[in-house]
């Protein structure tokens, strides 16, 4: 669906759930897109949610509209919240769009009920190591040149749409096996190629201005953040180190983090319903995982826990004093 802009432009959002249902903004990730939320379309029947993921700026459906901070984002986000007739919701950010959902938290606290952030991405500044040097190269060229950065990431979804078995190759090139595996199932991987695709459907400017917002100040503080909120995070992810959930954990008042153990950037989606189980208020939130043997439920979330092991359940993993510190006083 097509949500207008005052100007008469249009937010393209996907919705799965029922109208009614208890509504949740998702917050997609870099290079992603609305059509992720199929992945979650099973879990948000069974668990009476209605999940919104509108594209944003540039990205997708959604016609361009240039943010100054990450934190202008807030202004596209309650518009669809009022085009959906939510009063308020809960928020969920995965990866990179975990910063996008905590500035909703941090802009419109009277509007969102709750934040869930899933392997968030944290503000420039904050540490990179256990990220894959891939990783780690492509932010720091993000930093100074994210047109160069978004048009980079363009050309590989052309070889997505080309060439889907090498791109893939490319993109999994240094995951751990375990989210290999994970995006090896049919119904990951085409998921993450469709959804990437269509990412880069208007050109790459609105995926190089996330690059531009995720590399300056936020515009808001993680400390000002007064919603209940919940960080999960695989202790096995390369893609955004398991360091950045801590620091989260340690900016944002009461936060509680749970990790995952063995798990990595994409084979948590395997928990995903357990994660929005708590968001329906649901005890289903609180089963334990087993270790991850093999990927074969970890993809879309299904009634019964996946093969993963037991998570740490919600203990706050306390950082070094240095990584404290920054996490109180990185640039936002």
């Amino acid at each position: 669906m097509e949500l207008s802009r005052g100007d008469g432009s249009v937010i393209a959002v996907e919705v799965a759930g029922e109208q009614g249902a208890a509504p949740v903004l998702l917050c997609h990730g870099l290079a992603d897109s609305r059509l992720s939320v199929h992945l979650f379309t099973q879990a948000a029947r069974e668990l009476g949610l209605r999940i919104m993921v509108p594209d944003r700026p540039g990205v997708g459906g959604t016609d361009p509209r240039r943010l100054r901070r990450l934190a202008d984002w807030v202004e596209d986000a309650a518009l669809v919240l009022d085009g959906l007739r939510a009063d308020s919701a809960a928020l969920l950010g995965i990866s990179a769009g975990g910063p996008f959902a905590a500035a909703c938290a941090a802009g419109i606290p009277g509007r969102v009920r709750s934040l869930t952030l899933v392997s968030p991405l944290g503000p420039p500044g904050w540490p990179t190591r256990g990220m894959a040097p891939g990783e780690r190269l492509s932010l720091g060229v993000a930093g100074h040149a994210p047109a160069f950065g978004g048009w980079f990431l363009g050309r590989l979804a052309t070889l997505a749409r080309r060439s889907p078995r090498l791109f893939l190759r490319l993109a999994t090139s240094e995951l751990p096996d375990i989210d290999r595996r994970a995006i090896e199932q049919p119904c990951m991987r085409d998921a993450f190629l469709t959804s990437y695709v269509e990412a880069f459907r208007r050109g790459s400017w609105g995926v190089a201005q996330d690059l531009r917002l995720l590399t300056r100040p936020w515009g808001f503080q993680l400390g000002s953040i007064e919603v209940p909120t919940s960080i999960h995070h695989g202790d096995a992810d390369t893609t955004v180190p398991p360091q950045h959930a801590r620091l989260y954990a340690e900016a944002i008042p009461d936060a509680q983090l749970q990790l995952y153990p063995g798990h990595g950037h994409f084979s948590i989606i395997g928990a995903a319903r357990e994660m929005l189980a708590a968001l329906a208020g649901l005890e289903l939130a609180q089963r334990p995982l087993r270790r991850p043997v093999s990927a074969t439920r970890q993809c879309s979330p299904s009634p019964a826990p996946p093969t993963t092991a037991p998570m740490l359940g919600a203990r706050r993993d306390r950082p070094s004093r240095e990584a404290a510190q920054a996490g109180r006083h990185a640039p936002s």
